[in-house]
């Protein structure tokens, strides 16, 4: 739809799953909301393309917080058609002659599983799991859904309590060091978590230790959205909508007007302006202040803006993504070592020591592709809606996703993406032997300069919008004078994955600028903080 109005209490640029989250909390408190994206529909990375009755999400696929996420509850997503599931096994690792280790969000099923292989390490791995889950549900969840403390007040609030010292130190530490300090002894186990902990990207050596625990709870309790990732895209919309937030999509958004060091409202392509009390930005730092808002009022507004902006880092890696619609699941030789293997939701292929990953790593940081090493899954375990149900039974929708790099060292994606798809499906064939005599009914292969013509704030790829590293993190995301949400130009918001606490559709940055707006513009703060926040801010470990 397009407006006819021309005022707005809250304008709010992108409707990706932060913008949508904003615009349900503030419409729900009585604000009159413009939700605008350049696309044709909601939901940013929430993708679902469905192709001859099969569903393909392209880009995000695993939700690691819907569990613990608060708007999931404020908002009622289920009634608004958004439902997870919650596979029983999580992961798997598997090996080329045919073993494989399991992984549970139970801790001591995964370690009846690591037992089969080190009975010491299974052992350790409770101890050692038990720590990580608890700074990760005591500390790190709720600093999600909540502002970041300052860095220097952080490290000194959490000096006080024994979770907030640990985060400290592994805080210092690069996910290597995090990982040998648990004193792991089976190459194939460490293999695994460090897997799980870096296969969106992050750096194994790059500090930020903390974010291991974090990455690999949250995958062992990952679900997958019923009927495609786009439904909780649709679930969100529906409900800022009923609630009085109009969305204007296929409509980009040209500048944020401004009136000295203040925000006055917004520009669109066409031409039209709409005035607004606020406005909030989900966009990149670099696109929100040097290309909507423009050096001159960023000048005018902090001395800092624009060389922050200007210095905003991207990833060094992206993913490559490959979706096949089969006429037949792929079924692991590794099920009869272990059947559970073949029923976990991420199954990693093609790498056994810390260094053969290692090594991918930098491979791919230089430009170099494998279609030996990934993670392969099959959405129609657990939502079999996702292929058609008026043919043959035992169709499947599976994907295979690894690191890849922007720019490839020997040549251009547009001459390789669907040699890779097919060199891809061989791998997996070799771990699937079933695979061979399979047909594949569609497929798509999603490479990085995919991910960027799609979702423009992804720049070279970047599935985060920025990298994750200590300067970009914490309440240095996207810098010191915006991470609160609150920006040094009046009455200008930023909520996207720039922003703490990141991408990943966490919710996180559009549920805690919800809270930040509503507070500036005095309006009914209808919901209340969740127990878990409550918890870790009387022991200061959130803001």
């Amino acid at each position: 739809m397009t407006t006819t109005d021309s005022h707005y209490d809250i304008a709010i640029i992108g409707a990706g799953p932060n913008g949508l989250t904003a615009a349900g909390y503030l419409s729900r408190a009585g604000a009159k909301v413009l939700l605008a994206d350049r696309h044709h529909e909601c939901g940013g990375g929430l993708i679902t393309e469905e192709w001859s009755g099969f569903r393909f999400n392209t880009h995000a696929k695993l939700m690691m917080m819907m569990d613990v996420m608060p708007p999931f509850e404020d908002l009622d997503l289920e009634s608004w058609g958004c439902t997870y599931l919650r596979p029983d096994v999580a992961a798997a690792i598997v090996t080329r002659d045919g073993r494989a280790m399991c992984f549970y969000a139970d801790i001591e099923r995964t370690a009846r599983s690591i037992a089969r292989f080190d009975a010491d390490d299974a052992e350790a791995y409770v101890e050692v799991m038990t720590d990580w889950y608890t700074i990760v549900n005591e500390a790190i969840i709720p600093a999600t859904y909540s502002l970041p403390l300052p860095l220097l007040d952080m490290a000194v609030s959490y000096e006080q309590t024994e979770v907030g010292r640990v985060v400290n130190e592994m805080a210092e530490e690069s996910f290597v060091e995090t990982l040998e300090a648990a004193g792991f002894e089976s190459d194939l186990l460490k293999t695994a978590i460090l897997y799980l902990g870096t296969m969106y990207g992050m750096d194994p050596e790059g500090g930020l230790g903390f974010l291991l625990p974090l990455f690999f709870n949250r995958l062992l309790h990952a679900s997958v959205v019923r009927n495609g990732s786009h439904q909780l895209a649709a679930s969100l919309a529906r409900f800022a909508n009923r609630n009085g937030t109009t969305i204007e999509r296929a409509a980009e958004v040209a500048a944020i007007l401004t009136d000295g060091p203040r925000a006055t409202g917004i520009r669109f392509a066409d031409g039209r302006e709409v005035t607004a009390g606020a406005v909030i930005s989900t966009a990149d730092p670099q696109m929100t202040f040097l290309g909507l808002v423009g050096e001159e009022a960023c000048l005018a507004a902090s001395p800092h803006l624009v060389a922050q902006s200007q210095s905003w880092e991207w990833e060094s890696t992206s993913l490559f993504n490959a979706h096949y619609a089969l006429s037949e699941r792929p079924r692991l030789a590794a099920a009869d070592d272990d059947p559970d293997a073949d029923r976990a939701l991420v199954k990693i292929m093609g790498v056994e020591t810390v260094d053969e990953l290692l090594g991918h790593i930098e491979s791919v940081k230089a430009g170099r592709f494998s279609t030996a090493i990934g993670a392969g899954m099959v959405l129609t375990d657990f939502d079999p809606m996702q292929a058609p149900v008026d043919i043959e039974p035992g169709t499947a929708v599976a994907c295979w996703e690894t690191l890849a790099p922007f720019d490839l060292a020997d040549g251009s994606w547009d001459g390789k993406r669907e040699a890779c798809a097919k060199a891809v499906f061989e791998t997996w064939t070799e771990y699937a032997p079933n695979l061979a005599d399979t047909t594949v009914v569609r497929h798509y292969a999603n490479d990085p300069t995919f991910i960027e013509a799609k979702l423009p704030n992804m720049v070279r790829g970047s599935i985060k919008h920025g990298a994750y590293v200590p300067t970009q993190m914490l309440s240095n995301r996207p810098n010191a004078d915006c991470s609160a949400y609150r920006t040094p130009i009046e009455n200008l918001y930023v909520a996207g994955a720039s922003v703490w606490p990141g991408g990943m559709v966490l919710l996180g940055g559009g549920y805690n600028v919800a809270g930040v707006v509503a507070d500036d513009l005095g309006l009914d703060r209808w919901w209340t903080e969740p127990e878990f926040v409550s918890e870790a801010r009387k022991k200061g470990l959130v803001g």
